[in-house]
């Protein structure tokens, strides 16, 4: 065999071990939220069993409903959130260069870069000022210190791969900035956009660390339920694997609709 079909085969071994490692889990995930708690502790597992819902009732009768509310909702407002402030920070970085905004561009990365555990603290304590604890208004402020920062780096390089020959022609013609912004960089850059919607969704879908120090009932949000009901004495699996699945469904939906947009805004910057 030529050196060339060896690789191929190697590569072609490889993936199907990763994809393995990758979808055995979810598949394990998948079957066990459709068994009772008593075929979920049978060794070795059995494959064929008779399928029962009562995992899925106890999610959406069971008073869970609110949770997966309140993820959604964090999600939605981080989403919005640093699209509308990071948008137009990142076009008057990419745009306006100066002392002033790269000494901004830094303390934004800064932010970004900074460790979680470095700024809940603060973050805690500035939310029970403000009597925020356990409210999703907690959840989205401390999300938005990563995600407007993390919005703000991704759309600044995708804005300067633009030439500015095109906002020069609508200036002349009498545009202004914002309608520069809204009407010629903003069309363009929609992959990227798109694809930072996204990457911030599935953040804030799944991010547990700043929700589970800022939440204990009212703002929980999926993550913190799954943590909660897997630290009791007894394992529900049936139910952490039927709420898991439940989880996993919209970050799959979703990057699936617009798979095509984040694989052109991640690749688009680096062909040009």
């Amino acid at each position: 065999m030529k050196l060339e079909g060896r690789w191929k085969l190697f590569g072609i071994v490889f993936l199907v071990i990763y994809l393995l490692f990758s979808l055995v889990p979810i598949a394990w995930v998948v079957i066990s939220s459709f068994k009772t708690h008593y075929q979920t502790l049978i060794m070795p597992p059995k494959l064929f069993f008779k399928p029962t819902v009562t995992a899925y009732k106890n999610v959406f009768l069971g008073g869970m409903g609110k949770v997966f509310l309140n993820s959604t909702k964090v999600a939605v407002i981080d989403i919005f959130a640093a699209m509308v402030f990071g948008i137009p920070a990142a076009y008057s970085l990419a745009r306006f260069k100066s002392g002033v905004t790269e000494n901004i561009g830094f303390w934004l990365l800064s932010l970004r870069m900074a460790p979680a555990f470095g700024v809940v603290i603060p973050v805690y304590i500035l939310m029970r000022r403000f009597h925020l604890l356990d409210t999703t208004v907690a959840v989205n402020a401390a999300h938005l210190l990563i995600n407007i920062p993390f919005a703000v780096w991704l759309l600044k390089s995708y804005i300067e791969e633009i030439p500015v020959e095109i906002e020069e022609s609508a200036l002349v013609d009498g545009a202004t900035r914002f309608q520069t912004l809204v009407h010629i960089i903003l069309p363009v850059s929609m992959p990227m956009v798109v694809t930072v919607a996204i990457l911030i969704f599935i953040f804030s879908w799944n991010e547990l660390f700043f929700a589970f120090v800022l939440t204990s009932s009212e703002g929980m949000t999926v993550p913190v339920l799954v943590a909660s009901l897997a630290g009791s004495m007894t394992f529900n699996w049936p139910l952490l694997c039927a709420i898991s699945v439940c989880s996993m469904v919209p970050a799959f939906v979703f990057a699936f609709v617009v798979q095509r947009h984040i694989v052109r805004g991640l690749t688009l910057g680096a062909i040009r």
